[in-house]
């Protein structure tokens, strides 16, 4: 009999993303972090960086019901999964397989650039794996990225993307 499998998100430690995916495959888990190109500035000029898309989570796919997830929780890198209360939601496999297909031959998204854009504007994503989706422009969060209000999860949350990835809906 084949249990049903869903995606979860798993939340993690700051900057540990990597290390909870090596360590979450290394116990067999089906593991998948989006991951995005950016162009960061330095003393010796600018340069690509690839980054989490989503900094902090990542996703894995899990046995809906048979399955121990305990694991995960001790698992480095991992705090745990994303709850809210006692459920633990799910992603689409649509949403898994978009941002899958949407990386290049670098395993990453790549971005482009964004117009001057002023807090509460609705904005579209244009480029990268989350193309057409619609959110609320909040804020800067460096030169490089924004903070969008995107609703995710059946609840709404604040992203942040690369500031080149969304423009303005007029």
């Amino acid at each position: 009999m084949q249990h049903e499998r869903l995606w979860r998100v798993v939340f993690c430690k700051p900057a540990q993303e990597r290390r909870a995916e090596a360590q979450l495959e290394n116990q067999g888990f089906e593991v998948f972090l989006p991951r995005i190109r950016v162009r960061t500035r330095s003393r010796g000029g600018t340069r690509m960086r690839v980054q989490p898309m989503f900094p902090r989570y990542l996703f894995v796919n899990l046995c809906a019901h048979a399955e121990d997830w305990s694991t995960i929780r001790s698992t480095r890198g991992a705090i745990g999964l994303v709850r809210f209360g006692d459920r633990v939601p799910s992603v689409p496999d649509e949403f898994i397989e978009m941002l899958r297909n949407r990386q290049g031959k670098l395993g990453a998204v790549d971005m482009s650039e964004a117009m001057e854009i002023r807090p509460d504007d609705t904005v579209e994503i244009t480029h990268g794996a989350m193309t057409g989706l619609r959110a609320v422009f909040q804020a800067r969060s460096g030169q490089e990225r924004v903070v969008v209000l995107l609703k995710l999860l059946e609840h709404e949350r604040k992203v942040e993307l690369p500031a080149n990835a969304i423009r303005k809906v007029v």
